[in-house]
């Protein structure tokens, strides 16, 4: 399981639009309400790909020498994706949270 690339689209936008914006006190109603939900749209594809079955929920080990070292590489690698995925949606959660407090 890789970071999907619609994700790293989203994040690479929204980090744009952030950064175009600033400072976001003085940004248009407009301007905040849509990375408000470009940011909430984020944290829900975040969560989707969190709870998506996975390599890790369905490995099954194979039986010779090689192909189980492969079958480790690939259990490692989702693991360190779905931990990616982890600290990534507690991340754009909080960034959520902060610009809902931003007054539009």
């Amino acid at each position: 399981m890789a970071i999907s690339p619609n994700i790293l689209a989203e994040l690479a936008f929204l980090q744009a639009q952030v950064d175009a914006a600033n400072p976001l006190a003085s940004a248009s109603r407009a301007t905040l309400t849509a990375i408000k939900l470009n940011a909430a749209q984020l944290v829900s594809d975040i969560q989707d790909a969190l709870v998506a079955p996975s390599i890790l929920d369905t490995f099954v080990a194979p039986v010779d020498g090689t192909s189980i070292v492969q079958g480790i590489l690939t259990v490692s690698q989702a693991a360190i994706d779905q931990n990616r995925l982890s600290l990534m949606r507690g991340l754009t959660g909080r960034a959520a949270a902060n610009l809902n407090q931003v007054p539009s």
